[in-house]
Order: C-alpha cells, then structure tokens, then sequence
C-alpha cells in the first residue's frame, strides 16, 4: 500500500492539483450534463468535466459548482464538486491503486463558513482518507516560505483572500475575503463595453480572453483594440479607457483591504509588512497590480508589492507542503 500526499486549490474559475509524486493538473471547474436523449447519443458520457465540458457547452447543462469561492450547498453542486475532485485526482495519480490511500489539503478561501468546510469534508470521503482544509492565501504564504511579516493578497474568479502572516498560524483578525475578483471583473466589463458598443456580441469566454491578455490597472503605452462582432460582422473596437476602468473597480478595494490590514497592524511591524505584499492568483497576471497595491500605500510611507512567478499552482504547492509537514492534530481522518 502507498500513501500518496497532493495539495488542491479548489477554486471558482478553476481547481489545480500537485502531487506528492511530482504531478500537477488543472482543470476548469465545471461539469456539463447531457441536455437531452440527442446530446446523450452525441457524447456518450453522463458528464462531462472542465475543458471538454466547455468546449460541448451548447449541448450541456453546465454546473459551476462554487460560488464566491465556496461551494453551493445544492445537490447538484456537491455532486459536481465530488465529480471534479475525483477527476483531478485521479488525473494526477494515474498509477493509485483501490488499496492506496490519499491525503489531502485543500485550499478554501479564508473565510470558507464553518458549514461549508464541513460538506467539503462529507463529500470528500470515498475519494480522500485524510483532509486538511486550508485558507488558500495561507497556502500560498506556505509555498514561497514567507511565514515572517509579509502580506498575502489571493486574487481568484470568485473571491480575493488577503493574510498577514506574522511567525505564527494566522488568525481571524489577519484574514480577509472579498468578493471583489475576477467574476466581478468580468461581469463589470461586460456592462462597460456593451454601454460604449451596445450592439457587440460578447459571451463570458470573449471577456476571460480579453481580461487575460489585456487587463490593466496603471498604465498602457499603446491602446487596447480588440476584434468583436456585430451581427456576426467582424469589427476593430478601442476598449482602453473602459477595461481600465473595469480593472480599477477590482483593484480599488483590495488596495482598501489591504490599507486596512496594514494600519490595524502592530505598529512596530507596519513599515515591514507594508513593504512585502506578494499577490498571487489569476489576478496577479493584471498589468501594473502591483504597482497600483504601492500607490495605494503611500499615505502610509509607501510601500512594496511583488506578483508570484507561478500564480496557477502556487496555491496547490502550498498546500502539497502543509500536507506533508502539518501534524497529526491538524487532520481529519475520513476513514
């Protein structure tokens, strides 16, 4: 019998899994379910997960099972969680055999209710033999070694987890959840292009790809011209000033969060933890974050940010490492 450790980041948009044994994966986090007796013939599948399930979305029912960055309490939704866990999992340890036994730290964000925390665990059990469940922004503080005073500002599709770490597991009063992340982001912009081009033709998969290749916060040397259709007709459309804007309504209040996190901090320690902020996440990948986190900071004698090397899987890395290390009292033995 082998033992195998992973690290999951369990998140909105999309769940990543590292192994033990080397292994990562990720997947989006979204299951489809055959519409009809057609879309069944078509697929031959009960179900289909992430890419695939995306890519059949039209014949689909498509379940997003996590809602702000935790996990609907409906049927459907814990099925779809449970299906979506099982798939990374057993992507990720092709060679697992029935005898072998898994444990795992999953990532949640900070303020995951206690009852949310506790369907994860129920669900998990058949698929998992031990479970850690985790906050995500403390499990990437966990991944880059920075357990002295640095601020951690998680930035994922449905919700943005900032942590100060000070030495010491962090508490409550170091911990905050915003809902104000990437699934903001894109509905914002969606109601900002149509308001300039109202006969545009969007779908929420045209405004990831515009989010991810061009989002800004600071500044652009040259402006943002995307190709969108009218009617079907292709067109060049000028999206500078209103992608700015959008991406600012995301970053105005985490740089909040983070002032206030920074100025309700031991005093002594302030200048050091508001000259290591490290943001991770998807939304890490915005133009300029980093920047606009310092300009934030400036009332408070400026400041330092910093954006991870690896923002998809530095959640999962943090969390393979506390699997490993975190003792035995930390865990919840699903046997």
């Amino acid at each position: 019998m082998s033992i195998y450790h992973v690290g999951i980041d369990l998140g909105t948009s999309r769940t990543t899994i590292t192994t033990s044994t080397g292994q990562r994966f990720t997947t989006i986090t979204c299951v489809g379910y055959p519409k009809d007796v057609i879309s069944q013939k078509r697929l031959n599948k009960d179900h289909l997960i992430g890419e695939e399930a995306l890519e059949n979305r039209l014949s689909l029912n498509m379940v997003w099972p996590l809602a702000d960055g935790v996990m609907r309490e409906d049927v459907q939704a814990i099925e779809a969680t449970k299906l979506i866990l099982q798939d990374v999992i057993a992507q990720a340890l092709p060679d697992k055999k029935p005898e072998d036994q898994v444990f795992a730290a999953i990532g949640v964000p900070a303020q995951a209710s206690i009852n949310n925390k506790k369907a994860l665990i129920d669900l998990s059990k058949g698929l998992l033999d031990k479970i850690l469940v985790v906050s995500e922004a403390f499990a990437v503080a966990y991944s880059i070694d920075r357990f002295d005073e640095c601020l951690i500002v998680d930035i994922g599709a449905g919700t943005a987890d900032l942590c100060r770490m000070h030495g010491s597991m962090p508490e409550a009063d170091d911990q905050m959840t915003l809902t104000y992340a990437g699934n903001f982001l894109d509905s914002t912009l969606t109601e900002a292009i149509l308001q300039k081009y109202p006969k545009v033709q969007l779908s929420p998969q045209i405004i990831k790809r515009i989010k991810e290749k061009h989002g800004f916060v600071y500044q652009v040397s040259e402006p943002v011209l995307v190709t969108l259709t009218e009617q079907g007709i292709p067109g060049e459309y000028d999206i500078t000033d209103v992608l700015k804007e959008s991406c600012l309504t995301l970053t105005d209040p985490i740089s909040k969060a983070v002032q206030q996190l920074v100025g309700s901090f031991d005093p002594d320690f302030q200048e050091k933890l508001r000259n290591n902020v490290i943001v991770a996440g998807g939304g890490s990948r915005l133009k300029g974050i980093d920047t606009a986190i310092e300009k934030s900071l400036q009332a408070y004698g400026g400041g330092s940010a910093v954006c991870v090397q690896d923002a998809e899987y530095c959640g999962s890395v943090g969390a393979l490492k506390m699997c490993v290390e975190m003792p035995e009292d930390y865990w919840e033995s699903l046997a």
